[in-house]
């Protein structure tokens, strides 16, 4: 059957599908845009249109799934086509930044951003 991710006003990401959720949305995802990395290797874009009830998604890698973007509302919905193991979500403008690799590989290298903090 697969999952429909569409946005649900106050920020929220909400999941239908085989998988029956609702996503939290950041503030800084709200303004920098987020990203989603699906267990298939997809991975998709999003970000808020202004008056944050609708989004718009794009495909920054495709994975095993197939995937549709279609209109829902003011923005899109999000239609994957695969069972998957796990669903994240991360935001900010420097998620899922292609590096290139060395050039003798023919591998991009995406960066998350993760901020690690050690206590004292």
């Amino acid at each position: 059957m697969g999952v429909r991710i569409e946005a649900r006003g106050g920020h929220h990401l909400q999941l239908t599908g085989d998988i029956e959720t609702v996503l939290d949305v950041p503030a800084r995802g709200l303004s920098e845009g987020f990203s989603l990395a699906f267990s298939d290797g997809t991975l998709v874009r999003g970000t808020w249109i202004p008056g944050g009830h609708a989004c718009q998604f794009a495909i920054a890698s495709e994975g095993a799934a197939q995937v549709r973007i279609a209109r829902h509302g003011l923005g899109e919905a999000l239609d994957l086509d695969w069972n998957f193991d796990w669903i994240t979500l991360a935001s900010g403008t420097q998620t899922l930044q292609p590096e290139m690799a060395a050039d003798d590989d023919d591998v991009l290298q995406l960066t998350l951003d993760i901020e690690v903090r050690e206590d004292a």
